[in-house]
């Protein structure tokens, strides 16, 4: 998945559904708020761990994600 820039140069985060935090909480993985990419073995409060694809600073775990906001509805 590509980064999306806003008007500002600042990065607009991604935002998952409810199924997809489902299955990653059962699976104890998160995502990348810079590119979409979903990263395993990740606590559901990990904030700021390093995404593998992008290379950003921005997985953080299942949980963490809805507590911020970043849920689709």
């Amino acid at each position: 998945m590509s980064v999306e820039f806003g008007n500002t140069g600042k990065i607009v985060p991604k935002r998952f559904t409810l199924d997809e935090i489902q299955e990653a909480s059962d699976n104890m993985s998160g995502f990348c708020l810079a590119c979409g990419s979903e990263r395993e073995s990740c606590e559901p409060d990990a904030r700021r761990y390093k995404c593998e694809d992008c290379g950003r600073h921005l997985v953080f775990g299942a949980e963490e994600i809805v507590l911020m906001g970043y849920v689709k509805s």
